[in-house]
């Protein structure tokens, strides 16, 4: 278009002398129109452009968004339950390490006292029938207890391990590192009952006991701390 504009001027010159003058006033008007032309194309072009990038920038942006609150979503269905689990784990390994318990005496009940308590009790109907043969009834009764309450404190230890390891994906930092730290130390106490007890080793049982207060406890402070924080992310930025 502009070439064809400035060979017709061209000729304008040569063949029309005087007539530059107008032909150059042709040369303006159809020279605006194609420089606006040119630009309103160039415009487009550019909105265009820009609008198809705000468009990608507005999806990329979604899309973060979205999964973030996704995450947090699944974080704010897990805590709960990881402090659930966690409790229960600690509930029950404390109870199965203390070192103050209370028994009946079973040894100086009526049958029919007897019956009414075992009737109540966790035991198996076998070892109903077992414990009212003994002769030292309270003793076979402990050592059910023993191994029943170890049965229940392994158990709950176990399902909090498992329920945070197939979670710990979704678990902040500082909070995977103290549920692995409050696990390891639950496990420890555990053993130790555990093997303090086969082996008829008091010390060793005490020593459980005592790393469920020093160690457990504290370390559960901890964590209750962490969960709230999380849970409440306009407080904790």
């Amino acid at each position: 278009m502009k070439e064809e504009i400035l060979k017709f001027i061209g000729e304008l010159v040569v063949y029309g002398g005087g007539s530059v003058s107008i032909a150059y006033g042709i040369f303006l008007l159809l020279g605006t129109k194609w420089i606006d032309n040119r630009f309103s194309e160039s415009l487009q072009k550019y909105k265009h452009k820009q609008n198809k990038e705000l468009e990608e920038l507005k999806y990329k942006i979604n899309s973060l968004f979205s999964r973030v609150t996704k995450i947090h979503d699944k974080e704010f269905e897990i805590l709960p339950m990881s402090w659930g689990v966690l409790q229960e784990a600690i509930i029950a390994l404390t109870k199965f390490t203390s070192v103050f318990k209370q028994y009946p005496d079973l040894d100086r009940m009526s049958n029919t006292q007897l019956d009414e308590f075992l009737d109540g009790s966790f035991l198996y109907d076998y070892q109903k029938n077992e414990l009212k043969s003994e002769n030292n009834k309270l003793q076979y009764y402990q050592d059910c207890v023993f191994f029943y309450e170890m049965n229940e404190a392994r158990k709950a230890i176990v399902e909090f391990h498992t329920y945070i390891q197939k979670n710990r994906i979704f678990l902040s930092p500082d909070l995977k590192e103290k549920f692995k730290e409050i696990d390891d130390v639950m496990w420890s106490a555990y053993v130790d009952m555990e093997v303090g007890h086969q082996a008829q080793e008091n010390k060793m049982k005490r020593e459980a006991w005592q790393t469920v207060k020093d160690k457990v406890e504290p370390i559960k402070n901890e964590i209750e701390d962490l969960v709230q924080q999380r849970l409440h992310y306009d407080k904790a930025g």
